[in-house]
């Protein structure tokens, strides 16, 4: 096994799933112009996505610890690479979610897997490796937005784009596929009793109430911030600026909010990678909860649209570190199933994003986008308490 190599290819590895879910913040209004559908709709697609997440996490980590990462890693990439290449051929609403649903499957198994590997490989230091590899899920979730705006402005089709994203992940199917890795965990794997037997921890339920609704808020804005700049804060005078640098020039459009909310999540985890050496991992985590639910907030809060933009940028910071570091909680209150926790934990982020995308578009429909996200801002406030309710047994981490 090479680890260097693992730990690297497994950077890319994530990447592709950072594409999968902020192509919806730039394709969202064109993909409801193509089928009719309205906010209500798109609110369900995106559940459509996390229902199918929710279906493999909880298995994944399962198959993890009975049959090895490789055939999860490699299958999982594979299944969301096929999925997305069909779902931006998808011919009419029906299949558009049936193709949805099998993204967030592939998805799942992606996301279990790589935070499970992680974990294995680098048993020492949890929260400093998990929060370096969600640096580059931030950095294909910052660059992926700006490309794609960018190519829609200039004529590109949203069916094309899932096609560019899909194939991406076909390859790292092939990639992941030809490598060695580590053995699975001796024991025997963790079926469904031992998961209900852990669902009986109250830290577990913990865990999963921070992961829950800080997913389901982190994902809500990524799929709506762009409509909401455009029609409510721009009020659909939209946004196009031709930037000129040197020889070189590109258009500017509304997807770049997108793009800066998910580049101060990256900057932001650069930092909290370096905050796992020296705070204990809950310490961390209450500061990030409870400045995510005060800027998230009032980034709904305000008109102004510069304004937003500050609080968005601030929200984005705090949010850097929340997810790779209850993960990292998971696995250190947990290390004899490291699996079996991550596959619970994700699976609860599932749950928090069906909930409440399908929330999120059921107001934007009855009333506006800004009370939609508005509503999963205030339940930041909850994230925050569950935080400020784990206990203190989390230590600095070795160098």
């Amino acid at each position: 096994m090479n680890k260097r190599l693992l730990t690297i290819t497994s950077y890319f590895y994530l990447m592709s799933y950072a594409f999968t879910v902020t192509s919806m913040g730039p394709c969202n209004a064109r993909i409801a112009e193509a089928f009719g559908a309205g906010e209500r709709a798109m609110g369900l697609l995106i559940s459509a996505h996390f229902a199918g997440f929710i279906a493999t996490t909880a298995a994944a980590g399962w198959l993890i610890d009975r049959a090895g990462l490789r055939p999860v890693m490699a299958g999982g990439v594979g299944a969301l690479g096929a999925a997305l290449v069909a779902f931006g051929q998808s011919p009419n609403l029906e299949l558009l979610f049936f193709f949805m649903f099998m993204t967030g499957v592939g998805g799942g198994a992606v996301e279990a897997a790589v935070n499970a590997l992680i974990s294995t490989l680098y048993g020492g230091t949890r929260v400093y490796n998990l929060n370096l590899l969600h640096i580059f899920f931030g950095i294909g979730a910052f660059t992926w937005p700006a490309a794609a705006g960018y190519m829609l402005a200039a004529g590109v089709s949203w069916r094309a784009l899932y096609a560019m994203i899909g194939a991406f992940s076909l390859v790292m199917a092939v990639v992941m596929g030809a490598q060695k890795f580590p053995a699975p965990q001796s024991g025997a794997p963790g079926g469904a009793r031992e998961a209900l037997a852990m669902l009986r921890q109250p830290a577990v339920w913990l865990l999963g109430g921070v992961v829950a609704l800080y997913v389901g808020a982190e994902i809500g804005i990524n799929a709506w911030i762009v409509r909401y700049f455009d029609e409510e804060l721009l009020h659909g005078r939209g946004f196009s600026y031709r930037l000129a640098v040197g020889p070189a020039a590109f258009t500017v459009t509304t997807s770049m909010v997108l793009t800066l909310y998910w580049f101060s999540m990256t900057v932001g985890r650069v930092f909290s990678t370096a905050a796992g050496r020296v705070m204990p991992d809950y310490a961390l985590l209450r500061a990030a909860t409870l400045l995510s639910a005060v800027f998230g907030v009032a980034a709904f809060l305000v008109r102004d649209p510069r304004l937003a933009l500050v609080f968005l940028t601030l929200t984005g910071l705090a949010f850097s570190g929340i997810f790779p570091t209850t993960l990292a909680m998971g696995g250190n209150r947990f290390p004899a199933r490291l699996g079996l926790i991550s596959g619970i934990v994700i699976a609860f982020s599932g749950v928090g994003n069906v909930a409440l995308n399908a929330a999120i578009g059921e107001i934007a429909q009855r009333s506006s986008i800004r009370h939609g996200m508005l509503f999963a801002a205030v339940l930041l406030a909850g994230m925050a308490a569950c935080a400020f309710a784990l206990g203190k047994n989390g230590a600095r981490e070795r160098g």
